[in-house]
């Protein structure tokens, strides 16, 4: 379990490549503990908000390395990345399971309404370099950051036929703003 140090120091290293803390949004309530906090941090340019969970990795989670889960999307958008990662880690706290990079969590129906995302990727950001997806910084990490890619039912079938990759590459050739959920499908 993190030292109260360590703790800070993950902070810091969120902050330094997220921006400021706007809000956090503590996992005890008047239903219970849901075991995680989730933390919303903030960027100006360009204008993202992302939902980071606090907690997850202490729970009773099976995974390669303590994974916390983090969602980044348009301003505006702030709310659907909250959803995202929740519901992401509740599944995962319920599973006794976490989450690998490239495994893709699809659901049938679009689990956004009103757009054709279908399901979640997780990768190491795409939008945060310099080590972000893992803690600490170029030692043995002790904490992996799984960020959420919002997908739809195609972009799905080629992360896990083709590989992330093979996705990334589409994305890219077809200028796919990945931060937007309301975004079409790049297949």
């Amino acid at each position: 379990m993190d030292t109260p140090a360590e703790s800070n120091d993950v902070l810091a290293h969120l902050e330094r490549h997220l921006g400021p803390v706007r809000k956090v949004e503590s996992g005890k309530s008047e239903q219970g503990n849901r075991g995680y906090d989730l933390t919303f941090f903030h960027q100006d340019q360009p204008p993202i908000s992302t939902v980071v969970t606090n907690g997850l990795r202490f729970q009773s989670i099976t995974s390669m390395v303590p994974e916390e889960i983090a969602c980044t999307l348009w301003d505006g958008q702030e709310h659907i990345a909250h959803f995202l990662a929740d519901t992401t880690a509740s599944m995962l706290l319920k599973a006794g399971r976490g989450l690998d990079f490239g495994m893709v969590i699809e659901n049938d129906e679009p689990i956004l309404q009103g757009t054709a995302i279908c399901g979640l990727l997780a990768h190491p950001s795409p939008y945060f370099e310099g080590g972000f997806s893992v803690f600490p910084d170029g030692q043995q990490p002790t904490l992996q950051i799984v960020s959420l890619i919002p997908v739809t039912s195609g972009e799905a079938a080629v992360a896990q036929n083709e590989g992330p990759e093979a996705l990334f590459e589409r994305f890219s050739e077809n200028q796919a703003n990945i931060l937007d959920v309301t975004r079409p499908s790049v297949v």
